[in-house]
């Protein structure tokens, strides 16, 4: 742990005068840490210094790098596949251009090689052959739901998650109620399937919560858990023909179970099963379900993307700051010849991997000038985050290449380029903040103060900034895998649109402009965040 400022500047007045003459010559922690002014400064002391810097992230680089980035030839950038793995080395070449260093796992023999940039790492994808699952009541069957290739029978369950079945005899289907209160109504549900309402009464939409429940009941031995998702079964056909297409991509844990799977379906399926569930009763229901799987397994490869500015102040070099945004998208359908089938995912998340590179870009320039910062930068590209953050997730639990206990904040984008239709504001110079005060008010009024100081001057809205939130979006970006940690973080939104996951979300349509001025608040922040002596204290009481 770093010592008090207080503690280091007794120490400074105590050093003999010919003593400090003499470190005058030289960088000095003890100066730096007091303010000295061979230290860079910070965004809000010197406004005009950072704004030099600022003004090096233009719309032009922005929109030169996304229509490469989100280009019909990356494919959609589906994790593992070839289109994503040739964005990780167009992400790499970009840094070894700007001289950047690299932070990832592989030692390169080649002098230019790309892969040191990378941190590579292995998925399983979890293909479903097939999966059937039938409710019998009595003896007599209720329905029986077949998801299989070419087979033309209605589909009332979809499994989602990285669990799996391995006993197919019928199992008795229970009621838990609500998911906020499955865990008090102290059911055994060992080798049982239970049945839950998502959420709580308050908010059925929270999947925080449902989440929860469901690992709480597979720790309780829950064969599986059953979670109405749609006011009819037939809205889960599109995700049907994905979890057959494509499969699950999951992130092995050494020693992890793989705990029981989730199974959506329709308010009308579990009404079938358990009547109204206004008025039905917590407990046993009569039914039985048995579940089928014939699923295959294969080791998928991936890779993040680590590209590193090393700190200037000896004290404060070994602290980092990450900057981060997924380098995935969720990859083609198939489509009729007339038809688009790539999602070119320019707004999730091009957008972000390109202010990242522009970001890093002025930061690498300042450094050539003599202004590096003061602790070290991490530009952090992850994969995985459209199958459940599990590039991110592989970082920040498995293999943290440089010390949780060090990371001072997170900084985290995730579309910054389309406009959302529902923000109820007329403005369109805004960006959301999410989770800034959540855990560090230090942060969060940093980042104010940089916006107003810099001139950046965007509408800072806390719309979607509550662990209450129905959207829950402090959980759904990469920032999450480090603010579980109780790492400050601050999540840059501009909202889903008419666009989000489809193939219309494409590089003509992102605001540049409006996305370069986001750029250059992040800038502002990470640079404030870098060369102030105290690190963002954490203040909130986190998500755990």
């Amino acid at each position: 742990m770093r010592a008090s400022l207080a503690l280091i500047l007794a120490a400074a007045l105590a050093v003999p005068l010919a003593a400090q003459e003499a470190a005058s010559s030289r960088p000095s922690a003890l100066l730096r840490v007091a303010g000295d002014a061979q230290g860079t400064a910070t965004a809000l002391a010197d406004p005009a210094l950072v704004q030099r810097y600022q003004a090096t992230i233009t719309p032009d680089e922005l929109a030169g790098h996304l229509y490469v980035y989100a280009s019909d030839f990356l494919a959609g950038r589906d994790t593992g596949a070839p289109g994503q793995r040739f964005a990780a080395l167009y992400l790499a070449g970009q840094y070894r251009q700007m001289g950047i260093a690299p932070k990832g796992r592989v030692t390169e023999t080649t002098p230019y090689g790309l892969r040191a940039y990378t941190q590579p790492f292995m998925l399983e994808r979890n293909a479903l052959r097939s999966y059937t699952v039938t409710a019998t009541r009595g003896g007599e069957t209720l329905l029986t739901s077949t998801l299989a290739p070419d087979v033309d029978s209605p589909v009332a369950f979809v499994p989602v998650g990285s669990g799996s079945v391995s006993d197919a005899s019928p199992a008795p289907l229970l009621y838990g109620g609500y998911a906020s209160s499955v865990v008090e109504a102290g059911l055994d549900v060992m080798g049982a399937v239970v049945l839950i309402r998502p959420g709580s009464p308050e908010n059925p939409s929270d999947r925080g919560i449902t989440q929860a429940a469901v690992d709480a009941l597979s720790a309780a031995g829950a064969r599986a858990v059953v979670v109405p998702f749609a006011p009819a079964a037939s809205a889960l056909a599109r995700m049907a023909s994905g979890a057959l297409r494509g499969g699950r991509l999951t992130l092995p844990e050494p020693g992890a179970s793989s705990g029981a799977p989730m199974l959506l379906t329709g308010m009308d399926v579990a009404e079938q099963l358990v009547g109204s569930l206004d008025a039905a009763t917590v407990g046993p229901t009569g039914v039985m379900l048995a579940i089928e799987a014939d699923q295959s397994t294969e080791q998928v490869e991936t890779e993040n993307v680590l590209a590193f500015i090393p700190g200037s102040d000896p004290v404060l070099r070994d602290e980092v700051v990450v900057i981060s945004a997924h380098l995935d998208h969720v990859g083609t359908r198939d489509v009729a010849d007339s038809e688009d089938g790539i999602y070119n995912g320019a707004d999730d998340d091009g957008s972000g991997t390109v202010t990242m590179l522009e970001i890093a870009e002025a930061f690498e320039t300042a450094r050539r000038d003599g202004h590096g910062p003061r602790r070290s930068i991490l530009f952090l590209h992850v994969t995985g985050e459209e199958k459940g953050l599990l590039g991110s997730r592989y970082y920040a639990d498995m293999d943290p290449v440089l010390p949780l206990a060090n990371t001072v904040a997170d900084l985290n984008i995730d579309m910054i380029g389309r406009y959302d239709p529902e923000r109820g504001f007329d403005t369109t110079d805004y960006v959301y903040i999410i989770g800034a005060d959540l855990i560090s008010q230090d942060i969060a009024d940093w980042n104010a103060a940089v916006n107003t100081t810099t001139g950046t001057d965007l509408l800072l809205s806390d719309r979607f900034n509550s662990p209450d939130d129905p959207n829950q979006f402090f959980r759904r970006s990469d920032h999450w895998n480090f603010g579980k940690h109780d790492i400050p973080f601050i999540f840059y939104f501009t909202g889903t649109h008419e666009d989000y996951h489809q193939p219309g979300d494409s590089a003509d349509k992102i605001d540049y402009d409006r996305m370069a001025r986001i750029g250059r608040l992040i800038f502002g922040t990470a640079w404030e965040i870098a060369n102030r002596d105290e690190r963002p204290a954490v203040s909130g009481e986190g998500f755990n």
